[in-house]
């Protein structure tokens, strides 16, 4: 084992001595760097002219039409590209990100663990400020709120406001969601329109976003046997980290946390997990303030685009911005497709691939099947079932945030001991997804011993499409889950099921305790 210390490799800036850093990395497999604590500031001219686009309004009112697609150019601060065996301890550091950027990337790579690191943005990818007056409701029963920004985060008269925000109360543990009209009014105040809400007054926090997706955090494709430890992420554009074509991710201590004195961290997911194999595993995690899910894991659906022969077609996923690593999501040879109409989600047929000829270009690709294909393909997808992980969230911790606490499209996971606390939509939710192309139908799922707080809804499990039939989701195990959600109208919402056990949960909900529709071989205990 080889031990090196960053400031061995002392250059101009902190950007070019990672960089020498890892190239010595690439160069000697097994290698354990050791970064003194400290702040680092992790920048290029690219990344600044980027958030400077941005804030000028230069990519639109919505930049990720910009920002998120594979022609992008975009800069990487830490590359451990086809690396072997790396290690990095850094506790006490952290990385100052000035920019638009993704700050950390890892492909290709085998056997790799950053141990302590935490992520940070010099202006921070979202604006936030204070509550200042408000006026009386008009005839239309529409309100004027003022907001003055925190000098840390001026705006320009182009700068995007209307894409999503949120509101807190220091006399409340939740986020307060709104869809106001936003107008600028100087570089430090904005105008906000919309009905009066009783939980937003004079002092209440805002805080808004200026893009949707962009480049994540930490970026993991194409690799094997990851660890990332005790690592902090505090800001990002867009995802906390994306997952894409790898096996076997242990995620132990991860923080996807505001830093201190804000109340907003990532502009989208925390995490997003995509055709990923092995297991993946959350471990003692914390997620709070994110303007999406906690967690996302999924395959993709792939639409068929082109029939050469009973055996030989083109397929493509049709997901509305891509695949959230902007690169082409495809099967390996020796791969099982599962075969599903998109309109229900029920499964047709399985098949092997026998050849796949990926087109990295046109975002498609060919494969050769082992057998026919129904005469009419109209409406019917396949999935990459080998691409699905053995998914393990054990203790973890998820508030305050928009959409779901961990969302599981998956075959074999387990989802134990964990709290998620004052979340917009439900605590957890097992469902495919095909308007977002996102699958496939969970399996296999058991959630028990978790607590449920203040959410919009305790568990959610369906198949999320246009006309779901019958049982398209298979053995799902609710069980001494603890579900307090006033306001929620169901505990537990469980619908085309096939071999549902649902037992010993306490739950206090306004409405229905437990709502199962269209399942079949339910076994229920008080």
């Amino acid at each position: 084992m080889n031990t090196i210390k960053l400031s061995d490799f002392k250059r101009e800036n902190d950007t070019e001595t990672f960089a020498t850093a890892m190239n010595y990395m690439k160069e000697h497999p097994k290698t354990t760097l050791i970064v003194e604590p400290g702040i680092y500031n992790i920048t290029t001219e690219q990344a600044r002219a980027a958030q400077t686009a941005v804030m000028n309004g230069d990519f639109g009112d919505n930049p990720e039409k910009t920002m998120f697609n594979p022609d992008y150019k975009y800069s990487r601060g830490i590359s451990f590209e086809c690396q072997k065996g790396s290690t990095i301890i850094a506790y006490g550091v952290t990385l100052i990100i000035d920019g638009f950027m993704e700050p950390i990337s890892i492909t290709g790579c085998e056997d790799i663990e950053i141990q302590g690191i935490t992520i940070d943005h010099k202006r921070k990818p979202y604006s936030k400020g204070i509550v200042t007056t408000i006026s009386e409701p008009d005839e239309n029963g529409t309100c004027k709120y003022v907001v003055k920004l925190n000098k840390s985060c001026p705006i320009t008269e182009r700068t995007p406001i209307n894409l999503r925000c949120a509101f807190f109360n220091s006399s409340e543990d939740q986020v307060i969601r709104a869809k106001p009209k936003a107008e600028f009014v100087n570089t430090y105040e904005i105008l906000l329109s919309m009905q009066k809400n009783d939980r937003i007054h004079v002092g209440t926090e805002y805080y808004t976003i200026h893009t949707y997706h962009s480049r994540p955090a930490i970026l993991l494709e194409r690799c094997k046997n990851i660890s990332l430890t005790n690592v902090t992420i505090h800001s990002q554009p867009g995802m906390g980290i994306v997952g894409n074509r790898s096996e076997n991710v242990l995620l132990s201590g991860l923080s996807v946390i505001p830093s201190a004195g804000d109340r907003w961290s990532t502009n989208t997911d925390a995490t997003h997990f995509t055709s990923m194999k092995g297991t993946l595993r959350y471990e003692n995690c914390r997620f709070e303030g994110q303007g999406d899910d906690s967690s996302n894991v999924h395959t993709y659906y792939h639409a068929i685009t082109e029939k050469e022969s009973d055996t030989v077609c083109t397929i493509q996923e049709k997901t509305p911005s891509g695949t959230h690593a902007q690169t082409l999501d495809y099967p390996d040879e020796g791969d099982t497709l599962e075969l599903t109409d998109i309109n229900t989600l029920q499964t047709i047929d399985k098949f092997k691939v026998l050849n796949v000829y990926p087109n990295h270009n046109k975002m498609n690709c060919k494969v050769v099947l082992d057998h026919p294909l129904p005469s009419n393909t109209e409406n019917l997808v396949f999935a990459d079932i080998t691409r699905l992980p053995r998914l393990e969230l054990i203790n973890c911790y998820a508030e305050k945030h928009f959409a779901r606490g961990f969302l599981v499209k998956c075959r074999e996971a387990l989802i134990e001991g964990n709290t998620f606390k004052n979340i917009s939509l439900a605590g957890i939710e097992a469902a495919a997804e095909s308007y977002w192309y996102e699958g496939v139908t969970p399996s296999n799922i058991v959630i028990r011993r978790n607590r449920i707080v203040n959410c919009g809804l305790g568990i959610l499990v369906k198949s999320d499409c246009k006309n779901p039939k019958g049982q398209s989701i298979f053995n799902i195990t609710v069980e001494d889950n603890l579900i307090d959600c006033p306001d929620a109208e169901y505990g537990i919402y469980a619908k085309n099921i096939d071999g549902l056990t649902i037992k010993r949960n306490k739950i206090a909900v306004k409405g229905t305790d437990i709502e199962c529709v269209d399942c079949v071989n339910v076994k229920k205990e008080v």
